[in-house]
């Protein structure tokens, strides 16, 4: 790659930054495409020629907004000093330190306004964030943590009713129970009968 094209990829990635950090912060409906070129120091012109529209800016910074996440997840699923316990505990960590940072209008435009989006994140999913989750249960399975008897099918489900269920109600509950996060990963492990040798707080 010459210098031409270097100067080229970091202006773009540049761009894909600042309109990351501006449409987290504030939605996607919000933000212009003149705030996100002041942010990004580059033209307006220039947004439009490596993008073409605020649409396509949009899907380039969803690419590399999930990318990203999933490097964070493998980084977790492989770490070889955490038990599957620690594992779990970090993931529930992360997704809730981003619901609390990230607009919900950035969030809605993802998950409704844009089919293309939409179909990105369902090819995403299926080639990419299932099979890792389905290495991590294994590893539970593996290491004693998940019963032997049940099937991965029930497991994935589970996990994904889980996730769904903290994703809606995170915010809610943690402003009125502090120990939200704790409980449901107590809850998740133990299920409500819970364990007398595991404490709570």
């Amino acid at each position: 790659m010459n210098g031409f094209e270097k100067r080229k990829q970091r202006k773009k990635q540049n761009i894909l930054n600042a309109a990351l950090q501006l449409f987290t912060d504030f939605g996607v409906q919000k933000v212009s495409i003149q705030e996100i070129a002041q942010k990004a120091q580059v033209s307006q012109v220039t947004i439009y020629n490596y993008f073409g529209s605020k649409d396509q800016l949009l899907y380039d910074t969803v690419h590399m907004f999930i990318h990203q996440r999933l490097e964070r997840f493998e980084g977790i699923v492989d770490h070889e000093n955490m038990d599957f316990k620690d594992k779990i505990q970090k993931l529930i960590t992360d997704k809730k330190e981003d619901l609390l940072h990230i607009n919900t209008d950035f969030l809605q435009s993802v998950l409704a306004d844009q089919p293309e989006i939409q179909e990105l994140l369902t090819t995403f999913t299926e080639n990419h964030t299932k099979p890792l989750l389905l290495k991590l249960m294994k590893q539970g399975r593996t290491t004693g943590y998940i019963h032997p008897d049940l099937s991965i099918e029930t497991i994935l489900f589970y996990v994904e009713m889980y996730f769904q269920a903290f994703q809606a109600m995170s915010d809610r509950a943690q402003q009125t129970n502090p120990h939200f996060g704790e409980e449901l990963l107590h809850l998740f492990f133990y299920g409500l009968m819970g364990s007398k040798d595991e404490p709570l707080h």
